[in-house]
């Protein structure tokens, strides 16, 4: 009786607290309960991190600023601490500056722009703000390269009439997989000095120049959530003759779909600077889509719940916990169908995790990859079981053997133009735990015996996949990560259940009637 109390005394207090905390953000701060009540945002973090070596020494940091932030009043804010921060203005551009003396080892700046879904990426057509008008830069091509260019040139003036047409019809032949003889010539110039993709950009603008057409590079964010940080998108801003236009130099056809791209720098100016004591300066974009705009979040921040922090994270470590918070719930399935309903799995966390792999690929590409794999490295784990090897290094091969497998998988499937496996985010070491463990299984217990459990994990991995993808699940465990404490207090109550499963109701159901 005593730990009976004990037990329903732990349980309210946990659903006390996480519900209370929970009707706290609802009711005084403002937070909804349902998905949807507030309009999507995008939410857009650049990052500036440096290492700055000396201590006491002065370091300086600016980053130039999209307008739109600042003259349409998009939400923004900068992070930092221990820095005097300001916004300078120059002939309507806007530059954000860090500046202290007293940083020392690895630094990290913010700065963050939210904003609803707009009609427009910032690339729109802009008249040009200096007096007269703008002139191509002369690209300083010589000999070869120069007669290369031009003849580059001459075939896309050929088939155009405008600058935009011109603009498309060079960047196509740069792009093209079967070049000439003289764009081959360039982009290997290019290459060599630049050596990344962005060569291709730069040779672009300076051909544009060379025709006679202002150009010059801007950046932008492709607007797509990402596990990791994006590096700024280097696109091209070229004059018309009446307006200054930007366009994605890989796609010089289309205009700058809002929907997918934010122009975060135009003019032709740098992007960051850091100087000072500092070294190995980074700049990276972080995407995620939120509820809450900037400007509401000061009160979350500001309020003394330590579960409200997360929203004060950087966006790249909310993107994390927007996957960490739902490993509880695809738990807390596992629970109920191996307690009460009585599937078997292979394991606590495998069907867990195999649900979290399936949240980010196409769920009939990962069932496929899933079978194939597990069933050509159990037929493999046999084989090795004839080498008579010991655990670690028989374990140790199976991995290899899945690794091979999944870049086999990878590369037929390409092949066969089928897309959505996204091999990289499978879980490859439950994969080689599962053909080990199942393949122990078998010699034990029998192959019905392995093959139930193998199949128990995959429905109870789709039952997890298809609860974690409820927008409104999603939605209450990231807004209301004091909710998992409730989940918690339902997890310890199955903990103590000791009566029959829902399948044994039907194994002994003849008991019962004899």
């Amino acid at each position: 009786m005593a730990s009976r109390i004990k037990l329903f005394l732990v349980v309210f207090i946990l659903t006390a607290i996480g519900g209370g905390i929970a009707a706290y953000k609802h009711v005084h701060l403002g937070l909804p309960l349902r998905a949807g009540e507030l309009p999507e945002q995008w939410l857009v973090e650049a990052k500036i991190t440096f290492l700055s070596s000396t201590e006491g020494g002065k370091v300086s940091a600016r980053l130039a600023l999209p307008a739109a932030a600042v003259e349409e009043a998009l939400g923004q804010e900068a992070g930092s601490v221990g820095y005097n921060y300001y916004v300078e203005k120059d002939q309507g551009e806007y530059t954000a500056i860090w500046a202290s003396e007293k940083q020392t080892g690895n630094q990290a700046i913010y700065y963050r722009v939210s904003f609803a879904p707009r009609r427009k990426s910032g690339g729109e057509p802009m008249p040009h703000a200096g007096g007269g008008l703008p002139v191509a830069v002369n690209p300083g091509f010589s000999g070869a390269t120069e007669a290369a260019a031009k003849r580059v040139i001459q075939r896309a003036k050929s088939v155009s009439a405008d600058p935009d047409s011109l603009f498309v019809g060079i960047f196509q032949e740069i792009n093209a997989i079967d070049a000439s003889q003289e764009v081959g010539l360039l982009r290997k110039r290019y290459e060599e000095e630049a050596g990344d993709r962005s060569a291709i950009t730069t040779l672009g603008i300076d051909l544009l120049n060379l025709a006679g057409v202002p150009a010059r590079v801007a950046y932008g964010v492709r607007l797509e959530e990402a596990r990791g940080s994006q590096q700024p998108l280097r696109l091209v801003e070229y004059y018309d003759g009446a307006y200054w236009k930007v366009r994605a130099p890989d796609e010089p056809s289309s205009t700058l779909d809002p929907n997918q791209f934010f122009v975060w720098n135009r003019g032709g100016g740098a992007l960051f600077e850091v100087n000072g004591d500092a070294e190995a300066s980074q700049l990276g974009f972080t995407v995620i889509r939120t509820f809450i705009p900037i400007r509401d979040l000061t009160d979350l921040r500001d309020s003394p719940l330590i579960v409200s922090t997360i929203f004060g994270l950087p966006a790249s470590e909310q993107a994390v916990f927007r996957f960490v918070v739902l490993i509880p719930l695809g738990a807390f399935v596992v629970v109920v169908l191996r307690n009460l309903v009585g599937i078997a799995t292979l394991g606590t966390f495998m069907p867990v995790l195999l649900a979290l792999a399936l949240l980010e690929m196409d769920l009939e590409a990962g069932l496929i990859m899933f079978s194939v794999i597990v069933g050509a490295g159990l037929w493999f784990r046999f084989l090795l079981s004839r080498l008579n090897l010991l655990v670690v290094p028989r374990v140790a091969a199976c991995v290899v053997i899945v690794t091979l497998l999944m870049m086999i998988l990878s590369v037929v499937s390409y092949k066969l133009g089928v897309d959505g496996l996204q091999i990289t985010l499978f879980p490859m070491i439950i994969l080689a735990w599962t053909i080990e463990r199942m393949s122990l299984i078998w010699e034990e217990e029998g192959k019905r015996s392995a093959l139930m459990q193998v199949g128990g994990s995959l429905v109870v991995a789709v039952i997890a996949f298809a609860f974690m993808s409820v927008p409104q699940v999603k939605y209450l465990a990231f807004y209301f990560p004091e909710l998992l404490l409730v989940l918690l207090a339902f997890i310890i109550l199955i903990g103590r259940y000791t009566g029959y499963r829902l399948s044994e109701l039907f194994r002994f159901r003849d008991f019962k009637e004899a």
